[in-house]
């Protein structure tokens, strides 16, 4: 069937209308005639596959990405448009849900549009005598795609990653089924994260890849080792953080700590942040989910008091670590889940209360204790607009949307951050 696409929805499906129904394509811009062949048809819509592109955009660039599909789908989009379309995403989502027209949204852009992630994670997989690094093709954990070469990492991360797979070729290094690889923005320092099934598979892996310390800026290499329970983590050389500079602050990021991968959007976050709360160095500041202490620590200097609840043991280890590292003395850690402190934390009377949580959004549970004991001033971070919709429609009794504004960390992606800031009525 011929499709008119009218637009791209979040998270990234091309939308069309053809007899009375919603088509939901897996390619096409805005304005775009394509040929598509229907795979699943639904009650109130049908996924389509586009098999031809029939009339191209204007905004449709070459991709650089051979494997572009599998993980950066908007690579054969120019960048304007990219802004646009997120734009445009997250006011229909608000209006949708919340009834709310957001007709200045301000969304502001990455800083770079390549190489731009600190962090890649690839599977590596043999064909013959000869290992490929690949992504998991999507929807499928037993399928992947070969990847070459990635340009929203560094050139020189793409150099390490090259230098490993022929290692891992020539030495045949079938024990390892994951390779990750941080790099720090600051000093280009990097870590190699090996995923590993046992302790055994370790055997000679420090003398098979000693080349690579010689070649690169290797702070250290990790295995992970799977267990029963989650993963042991094992220095096989080196240290086992890499260390970014973000405003007054030095974070140290543990192979399995969360830390945003856009640093020099991460760096107008926090200045943003800075500017549009009004500190004045009395408040009582709560940060849940805080990580390693990204946005507590880059607010304690102007709060009297911060308490950071993080579940996750590595998170701790370095949210501890980096506290000392650049002895803050106003930060109290709080190990343990979100739902748990909550009731604890409110009852500190605090003035802002931070929340960037997973994908899944906020618990009822924490909803609920927000409504019956409002915060002045809550600054939600959210890398899922529809959860972020949902969980402001549930506060909407007691808070009102005081500002709200994109940060586009993942160009090229349909990914997006949603920065939301509400205020008690």
């Amino acid at each position: 069937m011929n499709l008119h696409i009218e637009k791209i929805v979040y998270p990234g499906k091309s939308m069309a209308i053809a007899t009375g129904k919603v088509i939901f394509c897996d390619e096409g811009l805005p304005g775009e005639e394509v040929e598509a062949v229907p795979i699943k048809e639904k009650k109130t819509y049908v996924e389509a596959r586009v098999t031809k592109i029939l009339k191209e955009s204007p905004h449709r660039v070459p991709a650089r990405c051979a494997h572009y599909k599998t993980c950066s789908p908007y690579q054969c989009i120019d960048y304007p448009l990219q802004l646009e379309i997120k734009k445009s995403q997250i006011q229909e989502i608000f209006l949708r849900s919340l009834r709310i027209e957001l007709p200045n949204l301000m969304i502001r852009p990455s800083p770079e549009i390549w190489s731009y992630r600190n962090k890649v994670r690839l599977s590596l997989i043999r064909e013959g005598s000869k290992a490929h690094l690949a992504y998991h093709q999507p929807g499928a954990q037993d399928e992947f795609v070969r990847i070459e070469k990635c340009f929203l990492v560094s050139a020189e991360m793409n150099a390490l990653l090259t230098a490993f797979r022929e290692i891992t070729t020539a030495k045949n290094l079938d024990v390892i089924e994951e390779v990750e690889v941080k790099e720090s923005s600051s000093n280009q320092a990097m870590l190699l994260v090996l995923c590993l099934n046992s302790r055994q598979d370790m055997e000679g892996l420090k003398e098979n890849l000693a080349p690579l310390k010689s070649r690169f800026p290797l702070r250290g290499i990790i295995c992970l080792v799977k267990k029963r329970k989650g993963l042991e983590e094992i220095i096989l050389d080196g240290e086992n953080y890499i260390e970014e500079r973000i405003g007054e602050n030095t974070f140290r990021i543990g192979p399995q700590s969360f830390f945003q991968v856009n640093i020099e959007l991460l760096k107008e976050v926090i200045l943003d942040l800075r500017n549009i709360i009004p500190l004045s160095g009395k408040e009582r500041v709560a940060d849940l989910y805080s990580g390693v202490g990204t946005f507590g620590m880059s607010l304690a200097s102007n709060a009297a008091e911060v308490m950071g609840v993080e579940s996750s043991t590595e998170n701790i280890e370095f949210l501890k670590k980096n506290l000392a590292l650049n002895r803050v003395g106003n930060f109290t850690v709080c190990e343990g889940l979100s739902e748990e402190w909550i009731s604890w934390v409110l009852k500190k009377r605090i003035d802002l209360l931070i929340l960037d949580p997973p994908r899944k959004g906020i618990s009822r549970s924490i909803v609920q204790s927000l409504l019956d004991e409002p915060v002045s001033l809550i600054v939600y971070l959210s890398c899922n607009p529809s959860t972020l919709a949902r969980d402001l429609k549930l506060l909407n009794s007691k808070y009102k949307l005081k500002d709200i504004r994109i940060y586009d960390f993942f160009p090229h992606t349909p990914h997006l951050e949603t920065c939301a800031i509400l205020e008690k009525f």
